[in-house]
């Protein structure tokens, strides 16, 4: 198989999971609405490049990234849909938007002159959708920079504006009326680019939240051509859990060394946890370089036998101890640990662990890292490793380099 001569901790990335969840969400926008996955920050973790080759081959004609450089590893792994590029363009960066055929988006002013300027002096023809900041407060173009934009446009014969898309702040809170406030402001300013003579051909509003609860939508303003789900492709929404969403990666290990220690017996940096009675310890050979929240020290626990055991004490780079006492028989070296993922008929989802730790399932599966080998799952058994350490050949006869 090919999981000899690596580690036991591991990331089981199930594309067929991922391909239904992509369908469950072409299925529930419809029709009109093509979605397009973001697959930024290597995929939410699960290895942009295998996700994006299996959702071009289940349909995505699209796909959007935060950066250049991420584009750019697409296509070197042989993607070819259209790719957006959400975020930071550098002046550095404008010759690879011609070379790896990608579709800018202007956000600001300063943006925007420069992408014009490029494109006429290349005299190639630049696609782009304009990122109009609706309430967000982050990247986009406020109602005040409209006007110029448009001059800006008008005069830019080599710039074509392809689409005009926003982000909610809060589309995950179906009591905050941000949403609708965010597309009020938006069909304003789609009407006044429209009304200065910038056509619009497409708009796109919705990241995961905004996809499976889309906000009241104003009358004239065109129907969205695209949703961009980003989460909800990968696992389960807080909130939304009404939705058949599978959970995509499942990140494991299993027990290294087992001990019993006496009570009294303190455990880990700083001797945060004392055995208040005859305890049994597993030693798990992953920690915080792997992605296991630091702040699940002493609150977060993990799945052995599909029961739920404490993590014990603070958790170290590389390890992590989980009281396993109530076990019985005692577990042995060698056996399954997970620490988010289901496990005998068991879930601890990725939004249960985010909640202990005190933070989101963004963060957590952003963090799983990059030493820890995605174990790429398709027709239900592995097909491959995308692992940055060496993999002995005789133990791995089809593993893939990345």
């Amino acid at each position: 198989g090919c999981m000899k001569g690596l580690r036991p901790t591991r990331a089981v990335v199930d594309l067929d999971a991922l391909a239904r969840n992509f369908h469950t969400l072409s299925r529930r926008v419809g029709p009109g609405c093509a979605v397009m996955p973001v697959v930024k920050a290597d995929g939410y973790g699960h290895g942009a490049a295998a996700v994006a080759r299996r959702l071009e081959r289940e349909g995505a004609t699209s796909f959007a990234v935060a950066v250049v450089e991420e584009a750019a590893e697409l296509r070197r792994d042989g993607v070819e849909a259209e790719i957006l590029v959400m975020g930071w363009i550098g002046h550095d960066q404008l010759p690879d938007l011609i070379r790896h055929g990608l579709v800018a988006n202007a956000h600001s002013l300063e943006l925007l002159a420069e992408l014009a300027a490029f494109s006429e002096a290349r005299g190639v023809v630049l696609p782009l959708h304009l990122k109009l900041d609706t309430g967000m407060t982050r990247l986009g173009l406020l109602p005040a920079d409209l006007p110029d934009a448009i001059a800006m446009l008008k005069r830019a014969t080599w710039l074509r504006v392809d689409g005009v898309f926003q982000n909610f702040a809060s589309a995950d809170d179906e009591a905050d009326g941000q949403s609708d406030a965010q597309i009020d402001c938006f069909a304003e300013q789609v009407r006044a680019l429209t009304l200065g003579g910038v056509p619009v051909p497409m708009v796109h509003v919705a990241n995961s939240a905004g996809t499976l609860a889309p906000p009241r939508w104003p009358a004239g303003l065109p129907l969205p051509a695209r949703v961009r789900p980003g989460l909800i492709l990968y696992t389960r929404f807080p909130g939304l859990e009404r939705f058949p969403i599978e959970d995509v990666m499942t990140l494991k290990s299993v027990a290294d060394q087992v001990k019993e220690v006496p009570a009294g017996t303190r455990v880990g940096y700083g001797g945060t946890f004392v055995a208040s009675r005859r305890t049994m310890l597993a030693m798990v050979p992953g920690g915080y370089a792997d992605g296991i929240p630091r702040s699940l020290s002493g609150v977060g626990s993990v799945l052995v036998r599909g029961i739920r055991c404490p993590i014990a004490g603070r958790i170290s780079m590389d390890l992590t101890a989980v009281d396993v006492t109530e076990l019985s028989p005692e577990v042995r070296r060698g056996e399954e640990v997970v620490f988010f993922g289901s496990q005998g008929g068991t879930r601890l989802g990725v939004e249960e662990l985010a909640a202990a730790a005190g933070t989101v399932g963004w963060e957590v599966l952003c963090g799983v890292g990059p030493r820890v080998p995605r174990i790429i799952v398709e027709g239900g058994s592995p097909s491959r490793i995308n692992s940055r350490f060496f993999v002995s050949p005789e133990s791995c006869t089809d593993h893939e380099d990345r």
